[in-house]
């Protein structure tokens, strides 16, 4: 396969990172409006996605930094030195790269302790649902750490294809699709699990089978992306390095799409726009109701009365056997409800 000129390659990394940094900005301003506006009582596991939001966006920040002060110390500090531009961002010795790299190690690893975090909760704390997942984050830790840790003893010619980091970094590329497949594997059939045996109770339309599509929406973007970034590096294809720098704005934003659009849910902003009164698990409006009317009906509120139910006693005398029978039909006093319209 024809190498993608390296020079070309930074550039396009960049780009396409400030690129998909900004879909994060917005997704991360969104995130603050609907964590500060509709969750007006948090309790301890939202401010805790609500802190870890925060510290993706300010990872991925960084990192962003980092690259444009690397763009610019190769393509106009280092444009007449020998080698150029490539030399300089191919080298992996510098202290800035090294940053940059365990930015990023950090973003997937920390993306991947989040996902664990979930799927404990989905499974109501069982450990033994999450003990695969906590071996492969254990070793995605110790993979990714040892390659920003081997990077200063490397030859400023080397690259990442050099045979004393392709061992550590395929591991790590392999890990995390592994580790987002079973983990949002693991989620879904929590979820679709639950919905089927509520399914019978249900008086209303689903509350859960939307919060599966949104996880499983939300986490194949990471998952298409770190697929893609194993197929190059594992065919020594200079376009990883394009993959490589759009993953940590990607991992903060499956993480933020999730939390923003479970919140609306959770808070009614999505149920009543998409689905009407009837999503959140009242009443059942007639399709041919007028729109007025049916908003109307659900707004009326639900007043008890009492009804009171006498015991009749009916005695019959029976001349032929002489017996007496008695008949009773005794009902228990009943409350029930009604709507004044």
């Amino acid at each position: 396969m024809k190498q993608f000129p390296l020079d070309k390659t930074f550039i396009i990394s960049i780009w396409l990172e400030a690129l998909i940094y900004g879909f994060f900005l917005c997704l991360f301003c969104a995130s603050l409006y609907v964590n500060l506006t509709l969750r007006r009582s948090q309790d301890g596991h939202s401010k805790t996605m609500f802190i870890i939001g925060i510290v993706m966006f300010v990872i991925a920040t960084m990192h962003l930094g980092m690259n444009c002060f690397r763009m610019i110390r190769g393509y106009v500090d280092h444009a007449d030195t020998p080698g150029g531009a490539v030399a300089y961002l191919g080298n992996l010795a510098p202290w800035d790269h090294i940053f940059k790299d365990t930015l990023y190690a950090t973003q997937e690893i920390f993306g991947d302790a989040v996902a664990i975090y979930r799927c404990w909760v989905i499974w109501g704390h069982n450990w033994k649902i999450v003990a695969l997942p906590i071996a492969l984050f254990i070793v995605s830790c110790i993979s990714g750490y040892t390659v920003c840790g081997l990077y200063p003893s490397v030859h400023p010619e080397d690259t990442v294809f050099n045979p004393r980091l392709t061992q550590w970094i395929k591991v790590f590329y392999a890990v995390a699709v592994v580790q987002s497949t079973i983990i949002t594997g693991l989620m879904a059939y929590r979820i679709w699990q639950t919905d089927k045996k509520t399914a019978s109770y249900r008086t209303a339309s689903s509350n859960l089978m939307p919060v599966l599509r949104i996880l499983i929406e939300s986490a194949s973007l990471q998952l298409v992306v770190e697929v893609i970034l194993l197929g190059l590096y594992a065919a020594d294809y200079n376009a990883q390095y394009i993959m490589l720098e759009i993953v940590t704005p990607i991992v903060g934003i499956t993480f933020t799409a999730i939390t923003i659009r479970i919140t609306l849910r959770a808070s009614g902003a999505l149920t009543s726009s998409q689905h009407g009164p009837s999503a959140s698990g009242g009443m059942r409006s007639d399709p041919h109701m007028p729109p007025h009317v049916a908003s109307r009906t659900h707004n009326i509120p639900m007043q008890s009365i009492s009804i009171n139910i006498t015991k009749d006693v009916e005695n019959r005398q029976d001349d032929a056997s002489d017996k007496t029978t008695k008949v009773i039909y005794d009902t228990d006093n009943t409350r029930g409800f009604y709507n004044p319209s």
